[in-house]
Formats: C-alpha cells, structure tokens, sequence
C-alpha cells in the first residue's frame, strides 16, 4: 500500500496547489488559523458573553486590515444574539506561504472555525487605501464570517457561503 494514501493533513508547500495529486489542499490560511486556535483555545472561554479579540503583531510583510478597537466597536454594535457562543476574534499576523500564495484564487481574508472568526493579515505592498481595507474587513469580512457562525440551517458549501454574504450585506 502506497504511502500518499494516507494523507497527513494540509500541505505546506506550493507543490499541491499547482499539480493535481492525491495529496490535501495547500491552505496556508487556514494553517495560520490552525495554529493560532491551538495557542489560545486553554485561554478563552467556552461559552462568553462577549468574544474575546486578540490582536496577534503583524508579521514584517504585512499589514493588520483593521484594529482590535474597530472590531471591538462593531461587535459592540451588533444585536447580542450574533455573538452568542462566538469564542474570540483573532486579526491573524500573515505568513510567509501566504505571501507567496498572495492574490491566488485560494486567498483567504477570514475563516471561521471552532467558533472563533480569524481575519487574516494584508501584505504590505498590496496596501493601496487604508481606509478601504478597514471599511472591506470590518463590514465585510468580519460580517461574512459571523454570518457563517450564524448559520445552522445550510448544509453546502455553496447555501453557507451565500448566507454568509447575504449577511454581511445587510448587516454590514
């Protein structure tokens, strides 16, 4: 029996997303999420009030979209039924993979997973008008994302992303 039937979780390298193998889905995003979930889950409660927001520092390449105080405001502004049992808010640092996976068709601006929402970081020489990127991930992506820990009736891929962006329009 072959060795590569037996997949060990997503890929790490560019290789998987530019040949078609039998191997997992090169995800840098969601290793990041992964991994940042891991660091923090003893840390932040099962069940809160009010989802925690942890800022992780940016790394050299990138940029943060939006602040914790941005998010924290709208979050504040949101009906409290959103925010029931959402765990935490992470504005993610970038990676290096990212950086290179940059602008793809697998680009990520948020996931979320485990109850959490995870904005991930912009590259810095992609930054164009801050003022934009703040306003794209506070009204849309924060939103998209808490739209899809809303959403309990969807079953595809395809009902939860439409959801999620009928939310994040409207809620927005």
């Amino acid at each position: 029996m072959s060795s590569h039937n037996q997949g060990s979780g997503p890929r790490s390298n560019r290789y998987s997303e530019n040949r078609l193998t039998n191997w997992s889905e090169y995800e840098p995003w969601f290793l990041e999420a992964q991994s940042v979930f891991k660091r923090f889950d003893g840390r932040i409660a099962k069940h809160p009030k009010f989802p925690k927001i942890i800022e992780i520092g940016p790394s050299e390449d990138f940029v943060h979209p939006c602040t914790a105080r941005e998010v924290e405001s709208k979050l504040i502004n949101c009906p409290i039924e959103f925010l029931k049992d959402l765990r935490a808010v992470f504005i993610l640092s970038g990676t290096k993979k990212q950086l290179k996976a940059w602008g793809r068709s697998t680009t990520f601006y948020g996931h979320y997973w485990n109850r959490c929402v995870f904005l991930h970081a912009w590259p810095f020489s992609s930054v164009t008008d801050v003022d934009w990127l703040h306003r794209f991930y506070i009204k849309n992506t924060l939103m998209h994302e808490i739209g899809h820990h809303l959403d309990v009736q969807n079953i595809t891929e395809k009902e939860r992303e439409k959801f999620a962006e009928q939310f994040a329009r409207i809620n927005g």
